[in-house]
C-alpha cells in the first residue's frame, strides 16, 4: 500500500474511532445493573468530560498557538525604521505584539487550568467563541452572495 493511502487510512480509522468514543462516552454510559442508558452530560463520567473537552481544546490551542506565532513573528522581524520627518506618530507594533503573546499565553494557561479542575466553563467559553466566529463567517458569506451584482448588464445578455 502506498504511503499516502496508508496515512489516509490511518486518519480515517482514528477519526471513526474518535467519533465512536465521543458518542459512547458523552451520550451513553455503561451501568452496573442495566445494559446501557443515556447519559446526562453534566453528571457523566470523567471520560464524558474529556471526550467533549479534547476537541474543543485542540481547536482552541491551535488558535492560541497561531496568535502566539503571529506575535513572535512580529517581534522577530527586523524592519528599517522610516525617516522621522515622514512619520509623525510613534510605532507601537512591537508593544502590540508583546500584548498578543501575553494574551495568547495567559489564555492557554487559563484553559489548561480550567480543564485540569474539570470546569465546564473551560469548554463553554471557547465553544461559544468558535461557534460565533463560524456563524459570523457563514452570515458574511451569505450576505456577500446576496449583495453581489451580475457580471454583465442585462442589455449585453439580450444581444447574444
Amino acid at each position: 500500500m502506498p504511503r499516502n493511502k496508508f496515512y489516509g487510512f490511518l486518519a480515517s480509522f482514528f477519526s471513526i474511532l474518535a467519533g465512536a468514543a465521543y458518542i459512547f462516552f458523552v451520550f451513553i454510559e455503561k451501568s452496573e445493573g442495566n445494559f446501557f442508558y443515556l447519559n446526562d452530560i453534566f453528571i457523566g463520567s470523567v471520560f464524558s468530560y474529556y471526550t467533549v473537552a479534547f476537541p474543543v481544546a485542540l481547536v482552541s490551542f491551535a488558535v492560541i498557538g497561531t496568535g502566539l506565532w503571529i506575535g513572535l513573528t512580529i517581534l522577530s522581524i527586523k524592519v528599517v525604521p522610516p525617516m522621522p520627518e515622514l512619520v509623525e506618530k510613534k510605532d507601537t507594533t512591537k508593544f502590540k505584539a508583546v500584548l498578543l503573546c501575553l494574551f495568547s499565553l495567559s489564555a492557554g494557561v487559563i484553559m489548561v487550568y480550567g480543564m485540569y479542575i474539570k470546569s465546564y466553563w473551560a469548554i463553554a467559553i471557547p465553544s461559544a467563541i468558535i461557534a460565533i466566529v463560524i456563524l459570523g463567517a457563514v452570515f458574511w458569506v451569505g450576505l456577500a452572495i446576496l449583495t453581489t451584482r451580475k457580471t454583465l448588464p442585462e442589455k449585453s445578455q439580450e444581444k447574444k
